[in-house]
């Protein structure tokens, strides 16, 4: 007897097996596995051997239990509504088959695979071309996949064929980088060529062209007109995983009713907000990659000084991964790279947690705050070249509610384009400057905020007064600032605007600044009064705050910090506190509960790392012996095995003097010591 199966139900040749069918299909729900590729058709039945050409297709034949399995290839799809329903024991997975490369493509392959002719020449004295087709849409974005390169999207023509790059002058027409124009005849009219002005950096060093040849055609270029990819409405117990979900305006449209939806292994590629949630709860976000392509001759002032001056680069770049009402979201181990704003959680947010992350390259806030949250937390997060890591918007509705944030690396050091020459904030905003390690907006308001066991790596920014604490949230008996670390690379002051009768808490915290200073190391804080050093306060303020607290050096490596450009396996190093003393406890958390705090020993964010002898040699001073490949010093704890895995046992030689944080030998381990071993533990 042969049994077939389709999803329509069952044909069998004996009436026998009736009962043991119909029992499977009630188990399994009758749950099925189809198939996407790009050499497919829709008439297919959608198998392995015979797959669907369409996703938005493929999403219609969907149920509960389903597997949609899509092919490698670029799928260029029209705007795909998602109301699909799984169950929490039958979700639907759609994913890329055996991780292969798929993309989902909101773009147009019309103006790929240079090179091409597919741009005519209109003015060869500024290299500006025009499309010799026309397409249709009300806007039209414009992306260089080769260089990774999010180009301007252009409103007025005088501006892209403007041959002044600068000093800004208002409203006079402006070019500020390379850019893409639709007019209403459909045709696009494009420019490649930088402003000379961004050619270099704050040391006067040449920065490299991109794209380094102008002419269009001898460019891949993916443009775009499609406002959303996915507009996702009642959609319920969906998992999307291994996915590159690439330009749109927006990649995920999210609206009321869907619920319980995982997004694990996915790339975004946006043109302003990756995922925007204007109502939707339970999302898992794990291991995705969001980049909006923001190009490095983007001032800051472009998007914010709109009101007053030449602004080509609003509102794409007023940008964001993840936009909206948070409700019990999980965003943990994703990658956000090149953007404006990373996430904004807006006001009645509650229930999620965002950590594990890494945020790179963002001109403005890597996480935007409003003040009417609830149960948020924000752990073990890397914010690397940031303008403010975390910033609080004020809020008219909704009353605080418990904000964790411990455990990040918050370096904002990093100069970046702020302001352009000539802007009307010139004295703050200078071409080259920093932001804020917690930024504010708006008028300063309460927040539950608790900040503890953080490393901030900070400067001066434009705004000289401003500090590198929390002077953004009014005081309350609800602000916490415990057992930081905030490293100043010159004499920005650290703390300001806090006074101890409203009820906030300080202590704890490790602070020192690098350079001779001008500023107060404290301003208006305490008791209202101006301070000098640590001491200075604690002697004299006549407040309880900072009696743990000290000013002492960590000594994270400044090196790297002030010389080399990131590096997921290794940037965490860079933060690890060389000063044993980091490695104490500071004020203690007895009875507050919050997470994170269990068995903390240390100021910062890192605990002294640990080191595993391999063995490759005998010598302890050659760092392939070990394994992050580094020498441990006093922020390391050494482990020697039993048996290394290359098979030597460490010598130190008479001419080493060798540190650890803690050392470990395990049974029968050896280590021989000719020279010297200073443990600090």
């Amino acid at each position: 007897m042969r049994i077939f199966g389709s999803k329509n139900g069952f044909f069998f040749g004996g009436m026998k097996w009736l009962i043991l069918i119909l029992f499977i299909g009630w188990q399994t729900g009758f749950s099925t596995v189809y198939f996407v590729a790009t050499n497919g058709d829709d008439a297919n039945p959608g198998t392995i051997d015979h797959p669907w050409a369409t996703i938005k297709y493929a999403f219609t034949q969907l149920g509960a239990g389903d597997t949609l399995n899509i092919r490698a290839g670029d799928y260029y799809e029209e705007t795909i509504t998602i109301s699909l329903q799984g169950t929490a024991s039958m979700p639907i997975v759609i994913q890329a088959y055996q991780n292969e490369n798929v993309t989902i493509n909101g773009g147009m392959v019309d103006f790929l695979n240079a090179p091409n002719s597919k741009w005519t020449s209109v003015d060869s004295s500024i290299s500006l071309y025009r499309s010799k087709t026309a397409i249709t849409g009300s806007f039209v974005n414009a992306w260089l996949p080769d260089d990774n390169l999010h180009i301007i999207e252009y409103d007025d023509t005088s501006n892209l064929q403007s041959d002044n790059y600068g000093p800004v002058d208002g409203f006079s027409p402006l070019y500020q980088g390379p850019g893409i124009l639709l007019l209403d005849d459909g045709h696009m009219y494009i420019r490649l060529t930088q402003n000379p002005n961004d050619l270099y950096d704050i040391d006067s060093n040449t920065i490299q062209r991109i794209p380094m040849d102008t002419n269009p055609n001898h460019n891949n270029i993916l443009v775009f007109t499609k406002k959303t990819l996915f507009y996702v409405e009642g959609a319920k117990h969906l998992k999307f995983r291994h996915l590159h979900l690439y330009y749109a305006k927006y990649i995920f449209d999210v609206r009321s009713g869907s619920d319980s939806i995982e997004l694990d292994d996915c790339r975004f590629r946006y043109g302003n907000t990756g995922i925007v949630v204007r109502e939707g709860a339970h999302f898992d976000i794990l291991h995705c990659h969001f980049d909006n392509g923001l190009p490095q001759y983007v001032y800051w002032t472009d998007v914010k000084n709109r009101a007053q001056e030449v602004h080509e680069p609003y509102p794409e770049f007023q940008s964001k991964a993840i936009s909206g009402i948070l409700d019990h979201f999980t965003i943990e181990h994703c990658v956000f790279q090149d953007g404006f704003d990373a996430i904004g959680v807006k006001d009645s947010s509650t229930n999620t947690s965002i950590m594990h992350n890494h945020f790179i390259r963002f001109r403005d806030d890597a996480l935007d705050l409003r003040a009417g949250i609830s149960e948020i937390e924000m752990a073990y997060n890397m914010f690397w070249s940031v303008g403010s890591g975390i910033s609080m918007t004020e809020t008219t509705t909704n009353d605080p509610g418990q904000v964790y944030i411990h455990h990040n690396v918050i370096d904002n050091s990093v100069y970046q384009h702020g302001g352009r020459e000539g802007n009307y904030r010139a004295a703050n905003w200078p071409v080259w400057t920093v932001i804020d390690p917690f930024g504010s907006h708006g008028a300063d308001m309460a927040a539950y905020w608790k900040v503890y066991n953080n490393t901030i790596v900070t400067r001066k920014s434009g705004y000289h007064w401003t500090a590198a604490g929390l002077n953004g949230i009014l005081g309350d008996p609800e602000k916490y600032v415990y057992n930081n670390i905030f490293l100043i690379l010159d004499d920005r002051i650290i703390f300001r605007g806090d006074n101890e009768v409203d009820g906030a808490h300080y202590d704890g915290n490790i602070m020192y600044r690098l350079a001779p200073t001008t500023y107060p190391f404290f301003y208006d804080f305490g008791n209202g009064g101006n301070y000098d050093s640590l001491v200075e306060f604690q002697n004299n303020s006549g407040t309880d705050w900072e009696q743990e607290g000290l000013e002492i050096n960590p000594k994270l490596d400044t090196t790297a910090i002030l010389h080399e450009g990131y590096d997921s396996l290794l940037i965490w190093e860079r933060y690890r506190p060389r000063n044993p003393t980091a490695y104490t406890s500071g004020v203690s958390y007895a009875g507050l509960n919050w997470p994170g705090t269990s068995n903390i020993y240390y100021r910062g964010a890192l605990e002294p790392g640990e080191s595993l002898w391999n063995g490759t040699n005998t010598h302890w001073d050659d760092p392939v012996n070990w394994s992050k490949q580094i020498v441990p010093d006093e922020a390391y704890k050494v482990i020697i095995p039993t048996v290394p895995q290359f098979g030597n046992f460490p010598v130190i030689q008479d001419s080493i003097q060798a540190k650890c944080f803690h050392l470990k030998c395990e049974n029968n381990s050896t280590l021989t010591i000719d020279g010297q071993l200073t443990i600090h533990h």
